[in-house]
């Protein structure tokens, strides 16, 4: 009986402690994830002729499948929608979908249209593309896209760019974040979320440089908002994820050349608590050929695919499209320019 208490008081006071007195090992390191952001088709081709929209949905791998508001449409609505920013405009959105032999398609599309010339239109969505027998809430088996589309960021037609001086560009963005646990958090290590989210994006353009810099969530943080596109996919019942987007920043920069399109992958992302330790994406997007009063292009568009890694092995992603307009291209009363969808 001695001999055993000894036995347990030796084991009780080595518990812990490695051979020699030295400290255990540290944990081994995180490794080191693939980030593999992929570039998103910014346009594609769309029409928009008595009310019907068509909107050709791109594969990554050089396919296109045509849906259209006609043959297509689960729902279409305008109610939560933001009133128009430019006067005599209107806007609706609407969900297609199409579920076929080879594929699910779920396709948000918003539009908006110059009540005096309907021709006068612009489109922008997202399309998630899932494998065959897939179903829509595996959203991390599908492949994404987004776009934005419309006759004044046509490329055969150019915009007449400044050659001097600079323009700021106030919008709203939009799509999915998603987010991979570490093993900082705990019981969720392993596990996956995502949500809708919508933000404010800054863009400021420098004609002498053909350099356009941006940032989404600088000047407002990063909301949630489930429901707001893709309804049947992300409600508004669906829990918040436990790492929430808004404090992230990202940080965008590209050169612009004479058709006014722009693409690069130079961005950072940041967060005042968690620490990234690698950030890589796509940026790509155009400016219109519709001058404003003070002859600077009236929007400039884009599309981002942006994935971050963190210390503790945690991945995010975001994935969405930008539509920024400058000041002069305003009515007078719309002061928060910040909810442009």
């Amino acid at each position: 009986m001695r001999r055993a208490a000894l036995v347990v008081l030796v084991l009780s006071l080595t518990a812990g402690c490695s051979v020699g007195g030295r400290p255990d090992p540290p944990p081994p390191p995180v490794p080191i994830p693939t980030l593999t952001p992929e570039p998103q088709p910014f346009r594609t081709r769309t029409t928009f002729v008595d009310n019907v929209l068509v909107v050709d949905v791109r594969y990554h791998d050089g396919r296109t499948r045509t849906l259209d508001t006609q043959r297509h449409r689960d729902g279409s609505w305008g109610l939560y929608l933001p009133r128009p920013l430019q006067p005599n405009h209107s806007s609706r959105e609407s969900i297609l979908s199409e579920n076929h032999y080879d594929h699910r398609i779920v396709l948000y599309t918003v539009v908006s249209w110059n009540d005096t010339d309907p021709a006068d239109y612009l489109v922008a969505g997202w399309w998630l593309v899932y494998p065959p027998g897939t179903p829509i809430w595996d959203v991390e088996e599908a492949t994404r896209g987004v776009f934005i589309d419309g006759p004044e960021l046509d490329p055969a037609t150019p915009p007449n760019l400044p050659v001097t001086g600079t323009a700021t560009y106030v919008g709203g963005a939009g799509g999915l974040y998603t987010y991979e646990y570490g093993r900082a958090w705990g019981e969720l290590a392993g596990d996956s979320e995502y949500t809708e989210f919508v933000g404010s994006m800054l863009l400021r353009a420098d004609f002498d440089q053909s350099r356009l810099t941006g940032c989404l969530g600088c000047l407002e943080p990063i909301e949630i908002d489930p429901g707001r596109h893709l309804y049947p996919i992300v409600t508004w019942r669906d829990p918040d994820p436990a790492a929430s987007p808004a404090d992230y920043d990202l940080h965008f920069a590209a050169s612009f050349g004479d058709t006014g399109a722009f693409e690069d992958s130079a961005i950072t992302v940041t967060h005042p608590t968690r620490t990234i330790t690698r950030s890589a994406g796509t940026w790509r997007g155009q400016f219109s050929n519709v001058p404003d009063v003070d002859g600077h292009p009236r929007r400039v568009v884009d599309s981002t695919d942006v994935h971050f890694a963190e210390a503790d092995g945690s991945i995010g992603r975001f994935t969405g499209i930008f539509d920024a307009l400058t000041p002069a291209t305003l009515t007078p009363d719309d002061g928060d320019a910040g909810n442009v969808d």
